[in-house]
């Protein structure tokens, strides 16, 4: 879900708490309930880059360089939007996609973890480590089964999502329940080479997922990031708070004769129920032979 932030940080009231319900009596009153009441605070965390070009650049390029560069940056924004909702972990040490090392606030292509929020891979890995399975096993429908099943009620709305690696898709392709026509007639992957749901729960592929150590934890600049991982989580669960949405400017420096185009946006995200150490709408699949 995602609001914009009038102020920040900017309070949401979350969901009120279970009402009680009695058999009633002709002409008596009932029990009445105490509606407990909580609110849930968006703290916005700004993400920049900044990008120079020369005059002679501009002037000796083939192509335009502005329009170029902008839809660069553009994509650019989308990914690393995608990564830090995703992977964000603002410790230092042994952070969840640079483990046994240390990312600075500074570092580049690394950095953004940092933002100042946890993702959602932060909550099973970390937060409430129960919610997540070390399958140890080439991925199989069973698992994508067990997953559901750590969701609990969460794992049966139409805003439950799968979300995987790369790999892990591709060895998702070759399960036997959808591989066939025998057993999927038309849509089978072995003809379309597409696997849009299993159980009825949508898959999404991430580019920014990245195969991981056997932990489930990418290995900073280590050669055992070769396990794939699967995300089965509720979107319903998590919020995204904008304070400003992708903002472009562009200046130019003439001592320096060079333009600097500079984006940047500021956003907030959390998990709504506010105790991550108890949450249940999202698990891990970690370990997975690929």
């Amino acid at each position: 879900n995602e609001v914009e932030m009038p102020t920040n940080p900017f309070d949401i009231p979350l969901q009120l708490g279970d009402v009680a319900w009695y058999p009633g009596t002709e002409n008596t009153a009932t029990t009445a309930s105490t509606v407990a009441t909580k609110k849930q605070t968006l703290t916005a965390h700004e993400l920049l880059a900044e990008v120079p070009w020369s005059l002679t650049l501009e002037e000796d390029a083939v192509i335009a360089m502005l329009p170029e560069l902008r839809k660069t940056l553009v994509d650019s924004a989308a990914n690393v939007l995608d990564d830090v909702l995703l992977n964000a972990d603002s410790t230092a040490a042994n952070n969840i996609n640079a483990d046994a090392g240390t990312v600075g606030l500074s570092t580049a292509n690394e950095a953004q973890w940092r933002i100042g929020f946890d993702g959602m891979m932060h909550l099973p890995l970390v937060d409430n480590t129960s919610q997540a399975i070390n399958f140890n096993a080439k991925i199989t429908s069973a698992m994508f089964l067990n997953l559901m099943s750590k969701l609990g009620k969460y794992g049966i709305t139409t805003d439950t999502v799968f979300i995987c690696d790369t790999t892990s898709y591709i060895k998702a392709l070759g399960l036997d329940q959808v591989a066939t026509v025998d057993k999927l007639g038309s849509k089978a992957t072995l003809l379309n080479g597409q696997l849009g749901a299993i159980f009825g729960v949508p898959i999404v592929v991430a580019g920014q997922m990245r195969l991981a150590d056997s932990d489930g934890k990418v290995t900073h600049n280590g050669s055992a990031n070769n396990r794939g991982r699967v995300l089965a989580t509720n979107t319903g669960q998590w919020r995204v708070g904008y304070r400003r949405r992708l903002m472009i400017e562009t200046q130019r420096d003439i001592q320096k004769r060079q333009h600097t185009m500079v984006v940047s946006m500021r956003l907030a995200f959390a998990e709504r129920s506010g105790d991550r150490s108890s949450a249940t709408h999202t698990a891990l699949a970690y370990n997975i032979t690929v």
